[in-house]
């Protein structure tokens, strides 16, 4: 087991390090985002990595369900679970199947998939999953500039024009801890939306053909637009669009578009699937100022 501590402040460090046994801990002087994960794969000697966030954990027998699936599928880079989130009291919140989970973006419209041959996405949790190092390191791991969150698309992107599959499985349920939501958006909430969009610019001007990558950019970010809106974040989503441009020189010199037909392998339809949760969240307002109105 390896822990990667990103300079934390709670007590893990010290925690982890008096496990001893088998338990190696990567403790860093500050935090250095996705940088972290890449380290602990590096410093790992097994070929499959199980990777999960200190908020993770699998249900019982989700971690086999999916080395099972790996190791019988040698094209097979990435096999992710399903993520039900739970509060602090273990009590479940969901059954990571709603509008905008994972389980929602991949299911095939008609119905679900094969336990045992998963379906291939567009991106997967990385705090759930079983990871081939081999693929993972071949590709160069995550990309360390977008230090948080959206890492994983560009992953993806990287690992299916390099021939690897990533796919879901559905049957493999993790869970992840978090806060009952509250009537204000919470501190992490706006973090995810700053850096998810600052991200997702830079991943359209990373790995996409200019003209592809001209019409993605803008049409996502009217996209987020309207999402930020719709959590009453606008601020955020003017800080994120200045970030992708103040912090430009994190990405100078690392654009390397990838091919129109390994694009389209890996994004699947991930642009419909967001059009109809736009859909789905406007209508919710809707409804939403409709009733109390």
């Amino acid at each position: 087991m390896i822990v990667a501590d990103n300079a934390s402040i709670d007590g893990a460090r010290e925690l982890a390090d008096g496990w001893g046994g088998n338990v190696r801990l990567l403790g860093f002087d500050e935090n250095i985002g996705v940088a972290a994960r890449n380290r602990a794969v590096e410093a790992a000697h097994g070929e499959l990595i199980l990777m999960l966030d200190d908020d993770s954990y699998p249900q019982a027998g989700a971690a086999e369900r999916l080395v099972q699936a790996i190791c019988g599928d040698p094209t097979l880079g990435v096999a992710g679970g399903r993520v039900i989130d739970v509060d602090l009291d273990g009590t479940q919140l969901d059954d990571g199947t709603a509008p905008g989970s994972f389980d929602w973006f991949f299911t095939p419209r008609d119905g679900p998939p094969r336990a045992s041959t998963g379906v291939e996405a567009c991106f997967f949790a990385q705090c759930a999953c079983v990871v081939r190092r081999r693929a993972f390191l071949e590709v160069g791991g995550c990309f360390e500039p977008y230090f948080f969150y959206g890492e994983e698309l560009d992953l993806t992107a990287r690992l299916v024009a390099a021939g690897w599959k990533v796919a879901y499985f559905p049957n493999a349920a993790f869970e992840h801890r978090r806060g009952r939501p509250g009537g204000r958006t919470s501190p992490a909430i706006k973090r995810m939306l700053r850096y998810r969009i600052r991200n997702q610019i830079w991943y359209f001007w990373l790995r996409f053909p200019l003209p592809m990558a001209l019409r993605r950019i803008p049409a996502y970010l009217a996209y987020d637009l309207v999402e930020c809106a719709y959590r009453r974040e606008m601020g955020e989503w003017v800080s994120a669009v200045s970030a992708a441009w103040a912090d430009r020189a994190a990405i100078r010199g690392e654009r390397q578009p990838l091919t129109r037909p390994a694009l389209r392998r890996a994004e699947r339809d991930r642009g419909r699937r967001h059009v109809r949760l736009l859909a789905l969240m406007v209508r919710s307002r809707m409804l939403s100022k409709a009733r109390y109105s």
